[in-house]
């Protein structure tokens, strides 16, 4: 399925103004005087990997050691106040300890006497608020985008994505990040008999996605995951969901940091059910009506790296408009995108195949190849398709 590559967009997050405090907490370390600021490269999502973005500014300091260019010390801290040793490092790996906390970085020249050195440390603008683990952070704990689907026989194959990192690879400040596939494997079987599986991401607060899934019966269960591609024992969610016709998860839709669902009923009437981080639900509310014209919900998450994510949905006619959330528990705006969708067989949201900030959407066309589509920074366009990424993609039912 080949190598893909890509460099990485510029991640640049607004700086938020802290307010007052009941308590004064003075920072572990201070750093020194400040030059220009620093990028982060990486999306603020339990599971994912922050670094800092590659730049050439620091190619005339020397390591510790006095000998390889490139010498720096990455400090990593959490509202404003340095993380313990034991995280410190070229990359930090968010916990669920992050979630609510704004993180930032300090790159400290090693040498900063040398000419070509900066001078100055450079301090990285804060993070959004942490939030849970979305799909697009994968199965195995490593952050990556990772395919999972359901085949008609009721089988999970999961398909896991080894990315490499290769600081400053192609022309310009930026890294470049190559991605494999690794061996599919099966993950599930007996799944034919379950309704509709869909994964929240984290629903249970451990930092791993899980899958949510309706029996004959209308119940709903939790499979939650552990973080190597498997499940632990399920247990039961709710009851009464046979009276919807989709559900799906969205990821943070009310912007509290924890994932939620959405679900439709036969009337078309659309509801959300906030997650509460435990696995538990906190009271559902009406966000929409006439979604009944849609026969394909599909949850991107946060497409375009602002924070509130992003739903799509596909009508009889084959066209594809974007919903856009608020952040709030509601909407901020709607538009029809593009026609011509009603060729693929399935369509799904599963993360950044390229392990950028900015998720695609993942189509499977008519010969079963696997395309990919992605709206960058705007929301406004799909461009695509990509690929093929991948062949033989029409023996799932489903991409979960």
């Amino acid at each position: 399925m080949g190598i893909f590559r890509t460099c990485t967009a510029l991640f640049a997050a607004a700086t938020a103004v802290a307010g007052a405090s009941l308590i004064s907490v003075a920072p572990a370390s201070a750093a020194p005087s400040v030059g220009p600021t620093a990028t982060i490269d990486g999306v603020p999502y339990v599971g994912a990997e922050l670094r800092k973005q590659y730049d050439y500014d620091y190619a005339g300091c020397l390591n510790p050691d006095g000998t390889t260019p490139n010498g720096y010390t990455a400090e990593w801290v959490r509202d404003g106040v340095p993380l313990p040793p034991e995280r410190q490092g070229e990359v930090l790996k968010v916990l669920p300890a992050d979630v609510g906390h704004r993180l930032a970085l300090r790159v400290h020249p090693s040498t900063p006497e040398e000419p070509n050195c900066p001078d100055a440390t450079r301090v990285s603008p804060d993070t959004a608020p942490v939030k849970a683990s979305s799909r697009a952070m994968g199965w195995t704990n490593r952050g990556n985008f990772e395919a999972l689907g359901r085949t008609q026989d009721g089988r999970l194959i999961l398909y896991p994505r080894t990315y490499t990192y290769e600081p400053g690879s192609c022309e310009g400040p930026c890294p470049r990040y190559d991605g494999e596939w690794d061996e599919p494997r099966q993950v599930g079987q007996g799944w034919d008999a379950m309704g509709i599986v869909f994964s929240p991401g984290d629903f249970d607060g451990d930092g791993y996605n899980d899958l949510l899934a309706t029996d004959a019966a209308g119940d709903l269960y939790l499979y939650p995951g552990d973080g190597e591609g498997n499940w632990l024992d399920r247990r039961k969610a709710g009851q009464g969901w046979n009276i919807f016709d989709a559900i799906v998860g969205p990821g943070d839709f009310n912007g509290d940091g924890t994932n939620d669902v959405l679900a439709r009923d036969a009337a078309g009437d659309l509801y959300l059910y906030p997650g509460d981080g435990d696995g538990g639900w906190l009271p559902r509310s009406k966000v929409g009506q006439g979604w009944q014209v849609m026969n394909k919900i599909i949850t991107g998450g946060d497409m375009n790296g602002d924070g509130p994510v992003e739903v799509f949905g596909r009508d009889g006619n084959g066209n594809i408009s974007i919903y856009r959330a608020d952040g709030k528990g509601g909407w901020d705006s709607s538009a029809v995108i593009s026609g011509g969708w009603g060729t693929f067989t399935e369509i799904a949201g599963l993360g950044s195949f390229g392990h950028q900030k900015y998720n695609n959407l993942f189509a499977v066309n008519g010969n079963g190849n696997l395309v990919t589509y992605s709206t960058g920074a705007s929301t406004a366009v799909l461009w695509g398709p990509y690929g093929p990424v991948g062949a033989g993609w029409n023996v799932f039912r489903e991409l979960l």
